[in-house]
């Protein structure tokens, strides 16, 4: 049986079978859809910007690459989740400064590259900064790939250490890039790519 606490809970595991199926067959924007010349400052988005977002800002910036990190529904001012805060220290990553800023309000740069963790949020990104601005998936830069990362706020230690261990691989990936010689990075089409989807077996219910 699918340990179904790995995705979030039964919901989170759900939403990213739906998120697998929707990236397999090319509905969201691919690894090939970044212009890496024109990228000067990787931006993390998600909802609070307490949990997720914040700690893929401070892992990117441990990688010496220009970062930011902001809400979609963010209270401005408030300060990480404090399981936030103690699961990031076990991985080497302080958010005890971090204070959450909203979108609406952020200095988007035309050298920015947007980083959603959920479907979901490329749309609602896509409303507030425009069609022109570069957007991306978090969790489709290295396999297993997880288009869809579910947010750990409210959730146990455990779930918190997975999710941060998906973004820390992807974050390290990201930060290779932005710093290739020249970038010019060519990625085949993701159709095909191995999605952690572990569809043979039906997950047990969470309990």
């Amino acid at each position: 049986m699918i340990d179904v606490q790995r995705y979030g809970g039964y919901r989170g595991y759900l939403a990213h079978l739906r998120a697998c199926a929707m990236y397999s067959f090319g509905v969201y924007p691919g690894r090939n859809a970044v212009d890496w010349s024109s990228v000067n400052r990787l931006v993390f988005i998600c909802k609070g910007n307490i949990c997720r977002s914040p700690y893929a800002d401070a892992r990117a910036r441990l990688f010496g690459v220009r970062a930011a990190s902001f809400g979609l529904n963010a209270s401005p001012g408030s300060r990480a989740d404090p399981l936030a805060v103690r699961n990031a220290g076990l991985r080497g990553v302080d958010l005890a400064a971090h204070r959450s800023a909203i979108l609406d309000r952020a200095p988007v740069a035309q050298g920015d590259l947007l980083i959603v963790f959920e479907p979901a949020q490329l749309r609602e990104v896509y409303i507030r900064v425009g069609r022109a601005a570069q957007v991306a998936l978090l969790g489709i830069w290295t396999p297993p790939y997880r288009p869809h990362v579910q947010d750990p706020y409210g959730r146990t230690d455990r779930y918190f250490q997975q999710c941060f261990a998906v973004i820390d691989a992807n974050v390290a990936e990201l930060a290779r890039r932005m710093r290739a010689p020249g970038r010019g990075i060519v990625d085949t089409d993701q159709t095909g790519d191995a999605c952690d989807a572990n569809l043979r077996h039906p997950p047990e219910r969470a309990r």
